[in-house]
């Protein structure tokens, strides 16, 4: 049974059939589906019959009698293909179906009273075989009409009860037990017929039940992806908001950690700075989430030495580790792997810091294992243990085991959870196997790399001892407290700052400036419908200059994380951490100086 069978077409107005009506047209519809399989039968045994009877019924007897069966077969053939063609609703099905017990009536009649006439007196071979055809049809017809019990009836009691009088009607032994036997048949097949039809209505109850689920869960997954996205609408629009204060508030920690203070006061701002560093994790972890769920990151994969990425984790962790009294241990390895440099990086460290943050005692091992075409980097460590029944959920967002009370120096139970993204990603198998009181292990199954596709690349220059000293900077943001606060930082760098909230007021202002920019900062969202792309477009096409640009955002939205990634402009991520930014524009000041 297809949905169709059972749906109203949508633009079709009034009342819709409750459950009982759709049952009862579905019961219509199987009868109607089985009728070809009796024309069929009709046709073949008939057939037979009047072959086998033609010598003692008589010729004109037999042909007349086939005659009316092959009439009636066609009568009834015309009626299914007009049942099929118009394809009646639920509300119009009762008609049909008084149609198909009114033909199984006649039909019955039709092979009863064939019966009768074609009985062959004192030719026993014959009155077996036209018993035999009667008992083959009254079985077919159980198939054919059981969806509809008066249908059934309308058939099968005249086609054997008239026969049956008949031979009862014999003075003789056999023919009497004939008669008895055929209602005895009647009486078994009657009770038969009834369990068949219970199982056909169950059937089609259980199958309507399972719509209405599937229905019912295809809603609740709509109102599950509405409500997803209203998340994510709000996650975007809340992060943006709550970035741009704290993305000043940084810019503004940083100007002052660079400004001579009393010992006192400069202990006040490294605890601000902690603060502001806590909250940057948890944006930065929730960027990261939002950014792979927007499918904005590409990973670039090449051929990479295993080593390069071990040492920068131990030399990120080592000191952690020792912190809390743990031993790291990082295995020696000449492995090559192919991925992507700084996404394999993300991964292994978010696995590194879980068992660092979670271990309490012991050490931490990392390591890797060659298994034919394909490397296994491993993570052990001797915390607590991750029960079997936990083991998919701390691949959850914010699932946290023993962690009750929210305690942020815990972690906020979104690391795993992008190390599963991550995996996902780069097409990575992730395991993890622990015993309860011993530690744990994470694994990451990747493709092993082949030397002669390795090829070192040159270090790119990543200082920020580049000179920023009088470089004119433009930025641009729509809130003055983050203009203020990137130009208190710039000014700190010894740069000259130009401020405005638009493209069209920094526009204004440049008509005082008699010098080219040297480098645009600019928000990627700004007021109304402008963004930053939009803003270095107008400012390059003013000067007629390429001017070095990178952009600023807080956004977590997939559309505008998209367009930002697609613009090819330098990316930075609110809140800044102002060592990044400094890097950024001094490697941007002299790329453009050395091409010119």
């Amino acid at each position: 049974m297809s949905s169709q069978d059972v749906q109203t077409d949508k633009g079709v107005s009034g009342p819709q059939p409750d459950r009982a009506q759709l049952i009862a047209a579905e019961k219509v519809r199987i009868q109607y589906r089985n009728m070809p399989t009796a024309f069929v039968g009709s046709a073949v045994i008939c057939s037979l019959m009047g072959f086998a009877l033609l010598t003692g019924a008589g010729i004109e007897k037999t042909i007349a009698w086939v005659a009316v069966v092959y009439l009636w077969v066609i009568a009834r053939v015309i009626q299914w293909r007009a049942f099929n063609r118009i394809n009646p609703s639920p509300a119009d099905m009762l008609l049909w179906r008084r149609l198909g017990i009114g033909g199984s009536a006649i039909a019955g009649l039709i092979w009863g009273v064939g019966a009768i006439v074609l009985y062959v007196p004192n030719g026993l071979a014959y009155q077996l075989f036209l018993v035999m055809g009667l008992v083959g049809m009254g079985a077919g017809c159980i198939y054919a009409s059981a969806s509809v019990m008066p249908s059934f009836f309308a058939y099968f009691y005249p086609s054997i009860l008239l026969p049956a009088v008949l031979f009862l009607r014999e003075r003789d032994t056999i023919h009497f037990i004939t008669g008895v036997l055929m209602l005895v048949y009647l009486s078994l097949m009657t009770p038969f017929a009834l369990r068949v039809y219970r199982l056909i209505d169950e059937s089609i109850k259980l199958r309507f039940e399972n719509l209405g689920l599937i229905g019912e869960l295809r809603e609740q997954k709509d109102a599950a992806e509405d409500a997803n996205i209203a998340k994510s609408r709000f996650l975007a629009a809340a992060s943006h908001d709550l970035r741009q204060p704290l993305h000043a508030l940084g810019l503004f920690v940083q100007a002052l950690q660079e400004t001579p203070l009393a010992t006192r006061e400069r202990q006040v701002i490294g605890n601000i700075r902690r603060s502001v560093d806590a909250m940057e994790e948890l944006f930065n972890a929730l960027l990261d989430i939002s950014r792979l769920d927007a499918g904005v990151v590409q990973p670039h994969i090449t051929t990479i030495p295993l080593a390069a990425v071990f040492d920068r984790v131990r030399f990120e962790y080592g000191p952690i580790a020792r912190q809390k009294r743990l031993s790291l241990k990082v295995m020696k390895t000449s492995l090559l792997v192919q991925s992507d440099p700084s996404l394999l990086a993300r991964l292994i460290r978010n696995l590194l810091s879980n068992a660092v943050r979670y271990t309490d005692s012991g050490g931490v091992v990392i390591g890797c294992r060659r298994s034919g075409n394909e490397v296994r980097i491993e993570v052990w460590d001797t915390g607590k243990g991750i029960p079997a029944d936990r083991h998919d959920e701390v691949f959850r967002e914010f699932y946290q085991l023993d962690n009750p009370e929210r305690d942020r120096r815990k972690g906020l139970g979104l690391g795993l959870a992008i190390v599963k993204r991550l995996a996902k990603l780069l097409s990575y198998r992730v395991e993890l196997r622990s015993t309860v009181g011993k530690g744990s292990m994470f694994s990451i199954t990747l493709p092993r790399g082949r030397r002669e596709e390795y090829s070192p690349a040159e270090s790119s220059p990543e200082s920020s001892a580049f000179d920023l000293s009088h470089a004119l900077v433009l930025v641009i943001d729509d809130e003055a407290a983050v203009q203020e606060g990137m130009a208190a930082l710039l000014r700190k760098w010894k740069c000259d700052v130009l401020t405005a909230g638009s493209g069209a007021e920094m526009m204004g202002k440049l008509v005082a400036v008699e010098r080219l920019p040297d480098l645009i900062v600019s928000d990627y969202r700004l007021r109304g419908t402008e963004n930053g792309i939009q803003v270095v477009e107008l400012l390059r096409n003013e000067f007629n200059v390429d001017i070095p640009a990178l952009l600023v955002t807080g956004d977590t939205a997939p559309d505008r994380l998209r367009d930002a990634e697609a613009s090819g402009l330098p990316i930075l991520h609110k809140p800044l951490n102002p060592a990044r930014l400094r890097t950024l524009i001094a490697n941007l000041l002299r790329e453009h100086t050395r091409a010119a």
